[in-house]
């Protein structure tokens, strides 16, 4: 089954992008690690990277230092919970939803289909299904979406999908 959304923003293919650069460099480090680029970077990423130890700093500065954390700490926090807040107001609110999808659920057919609201058996062919849906409102705080005619761009009034 293939759900595709029509309208990927920018942001999408950034963080692809960025995760598959964090992808590529976890993979050239281990590489590295283990002698297969080079002896240069097999010792770059084999050293230590300090090798001398701090000095001990008055009780004074490390008070100073540990509400100075402290601060930082409860600032991200707050940030953070902004951020989750606004996130999660915005998916209320259907901002991340697709306003289209292109469904394409292949060949296959169930041949024993049981029918809720009637109480029988039928044959249910996914094919017949496939094609592009357009959003149309919500019902129960879910996406409603209808086929729309490719040839046309008319709503069909005869099939609705909740998802």
């Amino acid at each position: 089954m293939n759900l595709i959304c029509n309208s990927y923003s920018l942001d999408t293919y950034i963080q692809l992008a960025l995760n598959f650069v964090a992808m590529i460099d976890d993979i050239s480090f281990r590489l590295s690690q283990l002698d297969i680029l080079g002896k240069r970077l097999r010792n770059a990423t084999t050293t230590p990277s300090f090798r001398m130890e701090f000095e001990r700093k008055p009780y004074a500065f490390r008070k100073k230092m540990t509400n100075f954390t402290k601060f930082i700490f409860c600032a991200n926090f707050l940030i953070l919970f902004a951020c989750v807040i606004a996130v999660g107001t915005w998916q209320k609110s259907g901002y991340y939803q697709c306003p289209s999808l292109t469904v394409a659920l292949g060949d296959e057919i169930w041949r024993t289909a049981y029918i809720r609201s009637t109480g029988e058996n039928k044959t249910l062919i996914y094919s017949y299904f496939n094609g592009v849906y357009s959003k149309n409102g919500t019902h129960a705080s879910r996406p409603v979406y209808r086929e729309v005619s490719l040839l046309f761009s008319i709503n069909f009034p005869f099939l609705i999908i909740i998802i």
